[in-house]
């Protein structure tokens, strides 16, 4: 079982993504790795590493989309781009997942045209796994923003797909399922969340009501449901809030005078712990769910370090099936 890495397109590669699946290969002694993109480049990081040479081939290819590509085109007419051809690559059953820190656009749409939709879904949804202020707990969105116009029906496919993530992921038996909205009442919402609360209500699935954007840390529900305009906009404002206080604090210690400074030596520990909290080093990245192989989205800025995470991420997912139970649930929604 080999995963696929796209060793181009983010911000630190390729030198993130080689670095990031030799450290994957020393903690996960069945993990097997093909590094995709130029192999002059791939192999020029390799020879400063020591790794098992049995455990890591290249798929060479020469272009790279870049984030200034617009995602259709860049896969229709970048056919020997790293991540056009890790995804026709994991098409084979020689491999079983892919990740790439590239342009989340032309990986979705890739993964879709390439790689194919699972039978029965509508739209593959992007799922970031978000932590929470509840200590080991995380909770799932489904989408991030894959999809800014969608229907109820769309919605419950996301909150099956994104139940059986949970389960597989973290181990949760019966997920709790919320609907992003502006209000908990049932009453609230636009004519898609109010469609979609119904149909959710109706379902078999662990729905437990509306939940407002302030519940994205709280750890109230395992998985988010979302549109993904909505659920990129309410990602976003997290993030730009959580950067913004850190900012703040950072600011007010360089500026507070000697007591600003002791204050920040005794609270040392406790702001390495929020840093570590908003890190992306251990949670990994976004996985695709509703493709017929793993995929997972790196963070564009990942270092070794979160590319690691990812890959073995990707690696835990695939061996657990995660594609063959959403295809059943999907099936049996």
């Amino acid at each position: 079982m080999k995963i696929i890495v796209d060793c181009f397109g983010g911000d630190n590669c390729p030198d993130a993504a080689v670095k990031g699946a030799v450290l994957a290969l020393e903690e996960d002694k069945e993990l097997n790795v093909a590094l995709c993109g130029d192999e002059d480049k791939i192999q020029a990081v390799l020879n400063t590493l020591s790794y098992d040479q049995s455990r890591i081939s290249i798929i060479d290819a020469k272009d790279v989309i870049t984030n200034e590509d617009k995602p259709i085109d860049a896969i229709r007419n970048k056919e020997n781009s790293s991540m056009v051809v890790a995804l026709n690559a994991v098409k084979s059953d020689e491999y079983a997942g892919v990740v790439s820190s590239g342009n989340t656009g032309a990986l979705l749409t890739g993964s879709t045209l390439i790689v194919g939709r699972i039978k029965g879904v509508s739209r593959a949804t992007l799922a970031p796994a978000m932590p929470t202020l509840i200590s080991g707990k995380y909770t799932i969105l489904c989408d991030a923003g894959a999809n800014v116009d969608c229907k109820a029906s769309m919605l419950k496919e996301f909150a099956i797909m994104g139940s059986i993530y949970a389960k597989k992921a973290f181990g949760i038996e019966n997920p709790t399922i919320g609907l992003l909205n502006n209000g908990a009442e049932e009453e609230k919402g636009n004519a898609l969340t109010k469609e979609a609360y119904q149909v959710l209500k109706e379902s078999n699935l662990n729905f437990v009501g509306n939940i407002e954007a302030q519940d994205y840390t709280s750890g109230k529900v395992d998985v988010i449901v979302a549109d993904g305009f909505d659920g990129n906009v309410g990602l976003k404002a997290t993030e730009g809030a959580a950067k913004a206080i850190m900012t703040l604090l950072k600011q007010g210690i360089t500026n507070g005078g000697i007591k600003a400074k002791i204050g920040y030596l005794l609270l040392k520990p406790i702001l390495k712990h929020i840093k570590g909290f908003l890190s992306t080093d251990t949670v990994g990245g976004a996985i695709f769910l509703g493709v017929k192989k793993v995929v997972v989205k790196a963070h564009g800025s990942s270092g070794e370090i979160p590319f690691k995470a990812t890959i073995l991420q990707a690696h835990r997912m695939a061996k657990g099936n995660l594609v063959s139970l959403i295809e059943d649930g999907v099936k049996n929604g």
